[in-house]
């Protein structure tokens, strides 16, 4: 698998039950800490309790077993130097197992999926009166082989499909949606970390770049298609994560949402603020976007996955 980044678990998985006959209750950190899980491998096995005799009665030995469960490690002072750490550093927080993503979503897999080869991610949005179901459709046409695709279902219901609330709360929700399907999708399958993009049409588009505003970090970019633009804070000249972050902002004529002039002024604004602008205008879309606009986002794709090959191979 490829380095650890922001969608992999924060915390290795679960232990269930010790192992090696070490404690089941070894203190808070057991239960909390990651590290805790390597700590089983100092421990010695639990020590064995007397065999009762014939001779001798054992009227509490359920008391006996209760306590041989709670039984320390044969390390203790590695629990003390935790709870150290933890006293001299107190904004240090337990990392826990990560949950799933709970939001319906939808997977594509390429023709020919190689797991030894670690593939572009594109996490798609779709507009307003679709669904995830609506990823099998793009995919294809931006490649078939290229990439693993990923779609959330829009954070709300419309009279017919889905669409996207885009106030705080649900722009921080999303975040998060985003972050758990990024994690699990990185957990089934080969996915290169720092090859994580968004793209979206229409509202998803708008709901896209939300999501990069907020975490740019996260992504190697991402694609607005026909989408409203979201209010450009003037602080964000001062963050340095959007620094060559790639964007591409991209309209059609007869688009009703998103002028031409939109996307000169946005890509200004995002240009100031350190990003690698691109900006396209298409003759037409209509009300999903066209084949000319996905196979530009498999090329927008490759250019920045080529340079960043031949970037890595130079260095």
């Amino acid at each position: 698998m490829t380095e650890r980044s922001y969608f992999d678990s924060q915390s290795d998985d679960a232990f269930d039950s010790p192992r090696d006959g070490a404690s089941a209750e070894a203190g808070r950190f057991a239960n909390e800490f990651a590290c805790a899980r390597r700590m089983v491998d100092l421990t010695g096995p639990a020590l064995p309790d007397a065999e009762p005799t014939g001779d001798v009665e054992e009227p509490h030995a359920q008391d006996h077993d209760a306590e041989a469960e709670q039984r320390w490690p044969s390390h203790p002072e590695i629990l003390e130097l935790l709870e150290t750490l933890l006293e001299a550093n107190p904004e240090l927080v337990p990392a826990k197992e990560t949950k799933g993503c709970e939001q319906p979503h939808a997977v594509y897999l390429p023709e020919n999926y190689e797991p030894a080869y670690a593939y572009p991610l594109v996490v798609w949005f779709h507009d307003d009166g679709g669904s995830e179901a609506d990823l099998s459709r793009v995919m294809p046409q931006i490649s078939n082989r290229n990439y693993i695709g990923v779609a959330l279902r829009g954070n709300t219901k419309l009279e017919r499909g889905h669409g996207w609330s885009l106030d705080e709360a649900g722009v921080t929700s999303l975040v998060e949606d985003v972050r758990a399907v990024a994690v699990s999708m990185r957990r089934e399958y080969h996915i290169h970390s720092e090859r994580i993009y968004l793209a979206g049409f229409g509202r998803g588009a708008t709901a896209a770049v939300e999501v990069m505003l907020r975490q740019p970090d996260w992504f190697g970019g991402v694609l607005s298609l026909n989408g409203q633009f979201p209010k450009i804070d003037p602080s964000l000249e001062n963050l340095p994560e959007l620094k060559d972050k790639r964007i591409l902002l991209a309209t059609s004529i007869d688009c009703q949402t998103t002028k031409v002039g939109d996307v000169v002024a946005t890509g200004r604004l995002l240009y100031a603020a350190g990003m690698l602008v691109g900006t396209r205008v298409y003759q037409d879309s209509g009300r999903k976007p066209s084949k000319k606009m996905l196979r530009d986002i498999d090329s927008w794709l490759m250019d920045d996955i080529c340079a960043t090959d031949t970037a890595g191979l130079v260095a």
